[in-house]
């Protein structure tokens, strides 16, 4: 099963620590970074992107952590971006992943979701919801070996969103 601290080749996936609260806010307040995300309205100002980042933090020593995870620099420890993935149903997950825009188009999603993804397969069967109109999402899901299976509503949020399934190994 997935564990973190988890290297790739150039990155380390790891649990978010105090340091990385500035750069998760300028993520979560850059409106080009968040147009195609299903926040509320709340958790894309300062307080409420605070506000997510300390219950994310705290939710990793409870009995339900929150799977989410800074992709960070494996030389700098320096924050990236970020991925992770929750339940969807009985055997699937859901993954996601989200890259700073200084670190966009240099494969940081794709490297640290590929090496995820490969974790979750060995129990599940992991999907990727993208916006219809995020290209770069797309693009990624499909570098790292998703299927594209269409427009599918989702089962929790009730977004329409393209549906990408990579199979159980």
């Amino acid at each position: 099963m997935f564990s973190v601290p988890l290297e790739t080749k150039r990155f380390i996936i790891r649990q978010f620590e105090p340091k990385d609260v500035d750069d998760f806010l300028a993520f979560m307040l850059d409106d080009d970074s968040t147009k195609y995300l299903a926040f509320e309205d709340e958790q894309t100002t300062s307080d409420g992107a605070k506000a997510l980042f300390d219950f994310v933090c705290s939710s990793y020593k409870s009995e339900n952590p929150v799977h989410s995870y800074v992709i960070a620099e494996k030389d700098t420890d320096r924050y990236l971006g970020s991925c992770g993935f929750a339940p969807y149903d009985e055997g699937v997950y859901e993954c996601y992943y989200s890259v700073n825009t200084a670190a966009r188009g240099k494969g940081v999603a794709t490297e640290a979701t590929k090496a995820m993804v490969q974790l979750l397969t060995e129990d599940a069967e992991v999907r990727a919801y993208c916006h219809p109109e995020n290209h770069a999402s797309r693009a990624v899901a499909t570098k790292v070996g998703f299927t594209y299976k269409g427009t599918h509503l989702h089962k929790h949020s009730g977004l329409k969103g393209a549906l990408f399934v990579y199979p159980k190994a």
